[in-house]
């Protein structure tokens, strides 16, 4: 078994590819710092930067949208910028700290991004920062964080839809609802203020007590969107090393036609976890 407290694995494809009616560019990126390393998507190369080494572990995925160059455009600085998190000592609050560093930081991009003209760009964000036996996690968009214990797996963020947002607001459900209500970057996609980002404490972010053996996985809708819970679920029960099994993830979604960008990150909590807790109250089934 790996040594480390938290073993990671990640694969980020292009899918079918165009040759079968996919995507001719991969738009996805995702975000691994762990020890002293930070890693993520490059072009068609892993880019690895050293980092003070910490104990946290914080993990992102991106998916980017608004045409091929600048879907990865928007998705690569989203997750460099988040990188940025890591070198920070951990707050009292964890939690409302993330949720401020990406409002702050949607901002500052989309400023930047502003300078060259109307923003277009955006992409999906979703987070989780590992601090001792807790995950402390911030989402934005409609790629997911879920979380595998002992056969049970529990889908941990909500899809921000037009739908989603009109049923927190009490609002009839408008048309189009399975549309994407807003992304990083570009903002709420023309059903507010575009430079805002809405970020509900408690709805689109959390955290969770973590024991040994327990798995997270974030995805992007390449590969949720083509598996269900039950294919998920099996196999992060049986593929346990998180390489292999965000291989065999991925290959899964390529076997279902998966036509989209597929990016699965698997994370496994090792046996120096603290064992003895109780969160019935942590994990709340979407």
């Amino acid at each position: 078994m790996d040594e480390r407290r938290v073993s990671v694995g990640v694969v980020c494809s292009l899918g079918v590819g165009p040759e079968r009616g996919g995507r001719s560019s991969n738009q996805d990126n995702y975000l691994v710092c762990q020890d002293a390393g930070v890693r993520w998507r490059d072009g068609d190369r892993e880019q690895i930067l050293d980092a003070v080494a910490r104990p946290e572990v914080l993990l992102a995925v991106a998916d980017g949208m608004g045409g091929h160059e600048d879907g990865e455009i928007a998705a690569a600085a989203a997750v460099q910028a988040l990188s940025r998190l890591y070198g920070r000592s951990v707050p009292r609050e964890p939690e409302a700290e993330l949720r401020q560093f990406l409002l702050e930081t949607h901002q500052r991009v989309r400023e930047r991004v502003a300078m060259g003209g109307e923003v277009k760009m955006g992409t999906t964000l979703t987070v989780v920062w590992i601090v001792e036996d807790r995950a402390y996690w911030a989402h934005v968009g409609d790629s997911r964080l879920y979380h595998w214990r002992e056969g049970r797996l529990t889908r941990i963020t909500r899809d921000q839809t037009r739908e989603e947002f009109a049923m927190r607001d009490g609002r009839p459900i408008p048309t189009h609802p399975r549309y994407l209500a807003q992304n990083f970057i570009f903002g709420s996609r023309g059903l507010g203020d575009d430079a805002s980002l809405r970020i509900d404490r408690g709805l689109d972010t959390g955290a969770l007590t973590l024991r040994p053996g327990d798995r997270l996985l974030l995805s992007s809708d390449g590969l949720h969107g083509r598996l269900d819970d039950a294919l998920l679920a099996d196999t992060l029960e049986n593929v346990p090393a998180p390489q292999a099994c965000a291989v065999a993830l991925a290959e899964r979604a390529i076997a279902w036609q998966s036509d989209d960008n597929i990016t699965a990150l698997v994370a496994r909590m090792e046996a120096n976890i603290v064992e003895e807790v109780d969160d019935a109250d942590t994990i709340i089934p979407v």
